[in-house]
């Protein structure tokens, strides 16, 4: 067993079923490909928008590609994360691991559970002095996800992403998501700290 593999405070009397892992393996892979993304969309709105040639037959598949290893990465760090908040921070969660997941799939809900399982990871690592972090990041995710498809549909009446804006708004949004991550995996140690909830 090594070291970030240890049970902390509470959970050891509770058993294995919550342990303290690092968080940075997940979080460099997430915001590497987070930043490939986002070079991705600079690279769209340099070459074009619309007519770019990342965006046509080729492209596009790749693209989507490497949407879903952005979604995926992240979604592994955001659940380890989660984990490692129960352990730091025992009982003081509204919502259980796996909506760490599951949050991102449940109609409307999805809207705001996901930033509020996020600011309590951030709570259980220490006082939450970069909400407003959280908050901008998730107002811009919005407005590049449920937000745009909405418009698109509802005031545009059509289904091209692809211009300069839409890729801007992405670029924007990696960043923020760059920098949450950066920040919540700061906040969670790198390995047991015995004197956590021993009360």
């Amino acid at each position: 067993m090594d070291r970030y593999n240890m049970l902390i405070g509470p959970a050891a009397a509770r058993g294995p079923r919550y342990r303290f892992r690092n968080p940075a393996g997940p979080a460099v892979v997430a915001q590497s490909l987070i930043a490939t993304s986002a070079l991705c969309d600079i690279g769209v709105i340099v070459t074009g928008g619309t007519d770019s040639p990342w965006v046509g037959d080729d492209g596009l598949p790749l693209l989507g590609l490497l949407q879903i290893a952005c979604w995926i990465s992240f979604l592994v760090w955001f659940h380890r994360c989660r984990c490692n908040a129960e352990v730091l921070a025992p009982g003081t969660h509204k919502y259980a691991p796996a909506f760490a997941v599951g949050a991102w799939i449940i109609p409307l809900a999805m809207w705001w559970l996901p930033r509020r399982i996020m600011l309590d990871i951030r709570r259980a690592g220490g006082p939450p002095v970069d909400v407003w972090l959280i908050n901008a990041w998730w107002f811009v995710w919005l407005c590049d996800g449920p937000l745009s498809v909405a418009v698109h549909l509802l005031i545009l009446h059509q289904t091209d992403y692809h211009n300069p804006i839409d890729h801007g708004i992405g670029v924007v949004s990696s960043a923020l998501a760059i920098a949450v991550i950066r920040r919540v995996t700061a906040g969670q140690p790198a390995g047991p700290l015995p004197y956590f909830n021993m009360t």
